[in-house]
């Protein structure tokens, strides 16, 4: 029995995540510090030209001391320095250890930013395939790869993420978050109808305001510090996401935490983070302005979702995903 498993894991720094609560660069560094074995991190910007380097330096010097390869964002769009080619390129050099390949993208992304020939190529390498929400893992059962797909869960550090002490009700605030996968269009039609609500949307890189400009009842923010963004949530009663199709989500799991309630698109894996009793789920249109309406007009019902809504982040918080993937690598390597 191996007491102490090597994980060699990688991992990529974006922008908009880098140094806050959220996202892999921050979720990675906590595995490596709590995980209870050695968990060696390489991290670098999506756009660094690596791999082939990399191969050779983990094929001759690495593989020999090292349990288990984590790629952290596998099949995701990071520029030139793919993880997936760079187990390809390990297994070509006579690597067996285990590959362990988190996948991020929703079947429609993947099947629109990869060739399914790739995609296929890409899973062959692995011995197994993490995911974050039940609609990729029946995509990858379709494609002939269940056996290996693992289904956890979206961490949020609910410590960093929580409700206010008081949350003001005196003015009625939505927050939207996100600018992946959303209906822009529909969200600019809810909010034409709900003109005596004030939308807080926060778009990251995108530009919204050729859609939300001239609109009064509406707080545009881009790129915003996270102790900004936590202070806008804290500040909702709740948070709207007018998704095509989602698996685990940052803003989601984030509301969540901070006592929100949810208006959400019913979609993807949308029902493995949320339950009626926090959430009400949309499919048309004037779904949403009913939610919207309901809420602002019922502040015991906000406060019950909301209360619901932190409970249930407790149970995908951050130490309870470290405990997931502790078993699981043990798991894995003692199996292998």
């Amino acid at each position: 029995m191996i007491n102490s498993p090597r994980i060699q894991s990688f991992c990529f720094t974006w922008p908009g995540t880098q140094n806050n609560h959220a996202g892999m660069t921050y979720f990675a560094k906590c595995l490596k510090k709590e995980l209870g074995y050695p968990f060696s991190l390489y991290c670098n910007s999506p756009k660094v030209q690596s791999r082939i380097n990399l191969t050779k330096y983990y094929a001759r010097i690495v593989a020999p001391f090292t349990d288990c390869f984590f790629f952290m964002e596998y099949l995701s769009p990071i520029g030139v320095s793919n993880q997936e080619e760079l187990a390809l390129n390990l297994r070509l050099k006579g690597i067996k250890k285990p590959m362990v390949g988190l996948v991020h993208l929703p079947e429609g992304l993947l099947l629109k930013t990869w060739r399914m020939k790739y995609i296929q190529q890409a899973l062959d390498q692995l011995d197994h395939i993490l995911v974050y929400g039940s609609s990729l893992t029946d995509f990858l059962k379709r494609i002939g790869y269940g056996h290996k797909v693992h289904e956890t869960f979206h961490y949020v550090d609910s410590d960093f993420y929580h409700p206010p002490l008081n949350r003001d009700n005196s003015q009625f605030k939505v927050i939207v978050i996100g600018s992946i996968l959303r209906d822009m269009q529909l969200l600019k039609v809810i909010v034409g109808q709900c003109s005596d609500i004030t939308f807080q949307i926060c778009s990251g890189k995108l530009n919204l305001n050729p859609i939300f400009e001239n609109i009064n009842n509406v707080e545009l923010y881009q790129y915003i510090p996270e102790e900004e963004l936590l202070k806008l949530l804290q500040q909702s009663q709740a948070s709207l996401s007018v998704m095509e199709d989602t698996i685990g989500s940052n803003s989601i799991v984030g509301g969540l935490a901070c006592g929100v309630p949810q208006i959400v698109s019913d979609v993807g894996s949308i029902r493995d983070y949320c339950s009626e009793k926090n959430t009400i789920f949309c499919k048309e249109p004037h779904d949403y302005i009913k939610a919207i309406r309901l809420l602002s007009q019922n502040k015991e019902l906000c406060f019950q979702m909301g209360e619901s809504a932190r409970k249930r982040a407790l149970e995908l918080n951050l130490p309870s995903s470290i405990n997931w993937f502790r078993d699981f690598f043990r798991k894995v390597i003692n199996k292998d």
